[in-house]
């Protein structure tokens, strides 16, 4: 009459090994260590600086992927974020709309911006289908002029796409290379975010263009 038991109990332990193991197996397969596993480009050029990945961590769902210059010792970084809902996604963004009031310039091509002068800084912004595009120049700096460096952003962006399932997305890019201010190229899809930061605003769009979204 034991042995009836005994069976039972050993099929038991049998399912609950099966299951953890099942499920760890489910938990690695979801787990990302490489570029290939995600959107974000091996490498990226600009301005004869190349970026290129040195690791991948996280999972399908969030994930982060850090670059590396050998040469000036740049770094970037692209990130994919799932979140709660698609508004949130959105709200993210931090997308300008056309309704920003300044003075009116003339960019590249057919593309009209408006200028703002903000303590020290001049924003320059238009936006580009469902992108809008914010160029920043510290007025301190002699380099350039605002609208020079606007035109220099929308150039790079007439010469290849940003990613195609960008529902709503937002770019902001500073002109100097100063620890405290970050370019950023933004985008939702869905649930989804999508982050790239970077030193230097050619590189950080270029690493959203060749994004393989």
């Amino acid at each position: 009459m034991q042995r009836p038991k005994k069976l039972m109990v050993t099929l038991a332990t049998s399912l609950v090994v099966l299951g953890s193991g099942t499920f760890l197996t489910m938990h690695a397969a979801n787990d990302v260590s490489s570029v290939s596993q995600t959107t974000a480009p091996t490498t990226a050029t600009a301005d004869s600086t190349k970026l290129t990945a040195t690791s991948a961590s996280g999972t399908k769902q969030n994930y982060t992927v850090k670059y590396r210059d050998k040469t000036t010792d740049q770094q970037a970084t692209y990130r994919k974020q799932t979140v709660g809902t698609t508004a949130t996604a959105k709200d993210e963004v931090d997308y300008v709309g056309s309704t920003t009031q300044g003075a009116t310039v003339k960019l590249t091509g057919k593309t009209t911006a408006v200028t703002q002068g903000v303590m020290g800084h001049t924003y320059v912004h238009w936006n580009t289908g469902k992108w809008s595009v914010t160029a920043i120049t510290d007025n301190a700096d002699q380099a350039g002029t605002p609208t020079q460096f606007a035109k220099q952003i929308n150039r790079q962006l007439a010469q290849a796409d940003l990613p195609s399932d960008a529902k709503t997305g937002a770019i902001t890019v500073y002109s100097g290379d100063d620890a405290n201010q970050t370019n950023t190229v933004k985008w939702q899809s869905g649930k989804q975010l999508y982050t790239v930061s970077g030193q230097t605003a050619a590189s950080t769009v270029k690493l959203a263009q060749n994004s393989d979204n």
